[in-house]
């Protein structure tokens, strides 16, 4: 058209300026179809980049974890703790071609179902993938392609049209569970995000000695989860002829495949439980794992039993990820007879290098000797510096109560945040979720704190009486706990 209109604009002034009018608009047009491109795929590529980066991955936020996001932020001056991972982050999985290549790093498992459901399987190491090293002492350590072959001989995932598709991939180096931290669990937020829309569930396999500190981490980690994300291991290894390892993972697979289950769990022994309420309470035993506060989701004998009652509720927004912790914190266990002053001069050099949270396990409901004012006047002062003090209890089960005992009503003078029935592992890695959240104030962590996010404290209207409540109060709580919702 603009040939046309030029070829014939010789012949008068108007044409011209058609011309020039349909050049301008047609350049225009050029530019606003380049900028609609430019910005559907700005998201995608600002993502792209971002993971191939060595920088944690920023992202936007669920809106169920914050209310007001323009508030002042609890940033300081000193940068946030960089967390790395000795492993590479695992990328795309869900691609056809991606095991045609000899050295792949996934292994797909054949298959006879026509139609079926697929899990990816994420192996860190751990107990499940270990064998003696003859080489030191015959001590146990991880083998790297154990998993992948053992996974190409259980006819249980391969013969059985019901079981789910299973993609593996092991992780370069294997590594011991006490090894792993902050950047191997934002390694894995990172591959769950990278591969989320293209499978049904995902399983990890690790250690068991900081399982509940990652499945907690992971549960604040990943926002808006609407699949299962199943972690599990063993106390004996797989190579044994006599093991825990086979069914664990077995039925962490199955797990995985569910259309019930949307959060974080750990499948041990004959039990799925929640993973922000989980902790380790045997060292010898296969039953390795336990909720003290709260019911499992589901256990496991001819039938599987599930606690659907307890099941966290569909997602209500699009899945989105938040893997920086700020790991800037200490936790104190007080014991009888504690110096007061030594733990003021460990409090004031941890304040030094911008201490951000503080954690301290108490005796009972959240008790401390009424008689240590100074104890106390050190953590009021380290709550008017900007540092979060929450106060956990010290038993297996339970509810922190500040208010219940006069000596709480101290620690609440002072600024000290109730940790709830929350689990020393819940505790601490929500707490370095929140501060590593940089849109959030000191004061809106201090709140969030006593908040359910992922399902990990107990609503109080549901909690059991503390101890020499009124009668009233008591039949206040019966009567929440019988009601039917």
């Amino acid at each position: 058209m603009l040939l046309y209109l030029r070829r014939h604009s010789r012949d008068n002034a108007m044409s011209k300026s058609i011309a020039t009018l349909a050049l301008v608009a047609l350049v225009a047009l050029c530019a606003q179809h380049e900028s609609m491109v430019t910005s559907a795929f700005s998201a995608n590529d600002v993502f792209q980049t971002r993971r191939l980066s060595s920088k944690p991955l920023s992202v936007s936020l669920a809106p169920d974890d914050v209310s007001n996001s323009d508030a002042t932020t609890s940033s300081s001056s000193a940068p946030l703790p960089i967390h790395t991972s000795v492993a590479r982050d695992a990328g795309p999985l869900f691609k056809q071609d991606c095991c045609e290549d000899g050295d792949s790093p996934c292994t797909v498992i054949p298959h006879r179902g026509l139609i079926r459901k697929r899990v990816l399987v994420l192996c860190t190491g751990g107990t499940l993938t270990m064998s003696a090293d003859p080489t030191n002492g015959n001590s146990l350590a991880p083998v790297q392609g154990a998993l992948t072959e053992y996974l190409a001989g259980m006819r249980e995932l391969t013969d059985d049209p019901e079981m789910p598709e299973v993609i593996s991939h092991e992780y370069k180096p294997l590594i011991d569970s006490s090894d792993m931290g902050p950047g191997d669990w934002a390694m894995l937020a990172r591959d769950i995000h990278t591969n989320y829309y293209h499978f049904d569930g995902f399983v990890i396999l690790m250690g068991t000695d900081t399982m509940a500190y990652a499945a907690s981490a992971l549960s604040f980690m990943l926002q808006n989860l609407g699949k299962p994300v199943v972690f599990t291991g063993s106390q004996i290894p797989l190579r044994e002829p006599y093991n825990d390892a086979r069914k664990n993972l077995i039925m962490a697979t199955i797990f995985a495949s569910s259309d019930t289950v949307s959060e974080v769990c750990i499948f041990f022994h004959d039990r799925l439980l929640r993973g922000c309420r989980a902790t380790k309470v045997n060292t010898s035993k296969l039953k390795a794992f336990d909720t003290p506060n709260l019911p499992p989701l589901a256990e496991i004998g001819i039938n599987i039993e599930e606690n659907e009652h307890l099941f966290r509720a569909p997602p209500r927004g699009s899945f989105r990820i938040n893997p920086t912790m700020d790991t800037r914190m200490i936790t104190l266990r007080l014991v009888p007879g504690f110096d007061d002053a030594s733990i003021k001069a460990i409090i004031d050099a941890a304040r030094q290098t911008h201490l951000k949270g503080l954690i301290l396990q108490l005796y009972g409901t959240g008790n401390l000797p009424s008689i240590k004012d100074d104890f106390v006047q050190c953590l009021r002062d380290a709550t008017d510096a900007g540092v979060v003090v929450v106060a956990t209890t010290q038993c297996q089960s339970g509810s922190v109560i500040l208010g219940h005992y006069a000596t709480g009503q101290k620690l609440i003078g002072a600024g000290v945040v109730s940790a709830s029935d929350m689990t020393i592992e819940a505790t601490t890695t929500k707490l370095a979720y929140l501060l590593g959240r940089q849109d959030l104030s000191i004061d809106e962590v201090r709140d969030l704190m006593t908040v359910d996010l992922r399902g990990e404290i107990t609503p109080e209207s549901e909690m059991t009486p503390p101890p020499l409540a009124s009668a009233y109060q008591k039949a206040i709580a019966k009567k929440n706990r019988s009601r039917v919702y």
